[in-house]
């Protein structure tokens, strides 16, 4: 008994015989085929379509069968198709069983597409769709199994041993993090009790200001106009350029220069109406 999946097409085949010739005869008297679901007496015929002689061969006959819900048709029951109304050389088949099947009865792994085929691999396992996984939000057990990310991590929520590339945030304790990272949320100065692998002493912080302070060089600042929301390394450089550099002074305008002495980096408009003395915001030069 072939087993189809509800909604299926298929065609079957079957021949008929002269009772005393034994030589394949044309089905004639208006023949009927009818499909009996498990040992019910309701016949389906629906759906089912006798071609007499097919392919103008004497005997040959092909039924096809449209097994959808919409002609009657149901899952996990089998059928057997029956001829009921039909003769051969002028004696009745009434009641010759020309065929059986099932609609999902039988095979226990069936896709939920017809048609579809299982991916399965060399060595014998079947293919895992992620986006197909049972029970998705129920949590799974994965130590055994080392799982590579290549790509950008969103967010991460829990302990983490080791992440290493670009990771958007990360919540919870974090061994370590090698890369760029977004932001850490969980990690401050007053919550931080869980053991750390290496801590920066006073002492080294303190080196580390000196460092910054008494060693490390910053270049002076270019041409442009001064931004009202800068660091505050940029707006010390603003302060030591304009008491080094050259600068001058017209009725008009106010100048700061560039270490060259030449180039005009940053200007001020001045006026002077006898009583006050003003000077516009300092802009870019030249």
């Amino acid at each position: 008994m072939r087993d189809y999946a509800l909604e299926t097409t298929f065609d079957l085949k079957f021949t008929t015989r002269a009772f005393a010739t034994g030589a394949p005869t044309t089905l004639a008297g208006t023949p009927v085929i009818s499909a009996y679901p498990g040992n019910s007496l309701t016949q389906l015929t629906a759906g089912i379509t006798l071609t007499v002689d097919f392919d103008a061969v004497t005997g040959l006959h092909n039924v096809r069968v449209v097994a959808t819900a919409a002609n009657g048709y149901a899952t996990n029951t089998n059928y057997a198709l029956v001829i009921t109304t039909g003769t051969v050389g002028g004696v009745s088949v009434v009641g010759e069983v020309i065929g059986e099947f099932s609609l999902e009865a039988q095979s226990p792994l069936r896709p939920t597409v017809t048609a579809r085929t299982l991916d399965v691999s060399a060595a014998g396992e079947a293919g895992i769709d992620w986006a197909n996984i049972g029970s998705p939000t129920t949590a799974q057990n994965l130590s055994g199994t080392n799982i590579d990310v290549d790509q950008v991590v969103a967010s991460v929520s829990g302990a983490v041993g080791s992440v290493t590339g670009a990771v958007g945030s990360v919540t919870g304790a974090v061994g370590s993090v090698t890369g760029a990272v977004g932001s850490v949320t969980g990690l401050t100065a007053s919550n931080l009790d869980a053991t750390v692998s290496s801590r920066a002493t006073p002492a080294q912080v303190n080196t580390e200001v000196v460092d910054g302070l008494n060693v490390d060089t910053y270049a002076e600042s270019g041409q442009g106009t001064p931004a009202a929301t800068a660091s505050l390394a940029a707006k010390i450089g603003y302060l030591y350029k304009a008491w080094r550099n050259r600068s001058t002074q017209t009725s008009t305008t106010y100048s700061l220069y560039g270490d060259d002495a030449v180039t005009v980096d940053q200007k001020a408009t001045v006026s002077d109406d006898g009583t006050t003395f003003d000077r516009t915001e300092v802009a870019t030069g030249p």
